[in-house]
């Protein structure tokens, strides 16, 4: 049997510094192929990015960009700044933004991986120019507007049975979860990624 949106082209746009403290926090290590597939739906692929900021002498973040960018993913980074009173930043919502407006005459639906109010006007543009906006993320860590604003929120804790490994598995780590020092671009590492 078909369904209406099976032939939906759809873009994933992963903010993998809001995912890794949702993951972190949930105690949970992410398989990102698994993942992807589940944000599908078994509709067209078009493209899935994924945005990361990273320390230039982080070099673990190596093998698991290599196996992002092998897996069909899009990979955005940007240099981790480093302040001198010791804090960081690693902000790509920029980029997240263009890209996501730039693929908006070759899709029908943008999957937003992220809780980060920021996004709010993006949907709403994104939306203005007749993409449907799915909203992926865990409860806590998004923000009110963001879940109003969406045509879908899609609660990523109440599926992690899906895309979630099981903790004794530690085949391929740095495939699954690059260390902490790539994804974190908060100084305070509790600070929640929506706040930034």
């Amino acid at each position: 049997m078909l369904r209406p949106d099976q032939y939906d082209k759809v873009a994933v746009f992963f903010d993998m510094s809001n995912l890794y403290f949702a993951a972190r926090d949930l105690g949970v290590r992410i398989d990102y192929a698994r993942l992807l597939d589940f944000l599908a739906n078994g509709r067209r692929l078009h493209r899935a990015y994924a945005y990361m900021a990273i320390s230039p002498d982080e070099s673990s973040a190596i093998p698991f960009l290599t196996w992002l960018r092998r897996n069909g993913f899009r990979v955005i980074t940007k240099p981790l700044k480093r302040f001198s009173d010791g804090t960081t930043k690693g902000d790509l919502d920029m980029e997240l933004a263009v890209d996501l407006l730039s693929q908006a005459p070759y899709i029908d639906v943008a999957v937003i991986v992220s809780g980060d109010g920021d996004f709010t006007y993006l949907v709403d543009r994104a939306q203005r120019l007749g993409l449907r906006v799915e909203i992926a993320s865990t409860p806590r860590y998004t923000a009110i507007e963001l879940l109003e604003i969406a045509d879908r929120y899609i609660d990523l804790e109440s599926n992690l049975h899906i895309f979630a490994l099981e903790r004794g598995n530690h085949d391929d780590e740095l495939v699954h979860e690059p260390s902490p020092d790539v994804l974190q671009n908060e100084s305070n590492p509790n600070a929640r990624p929506d706040r930034a």
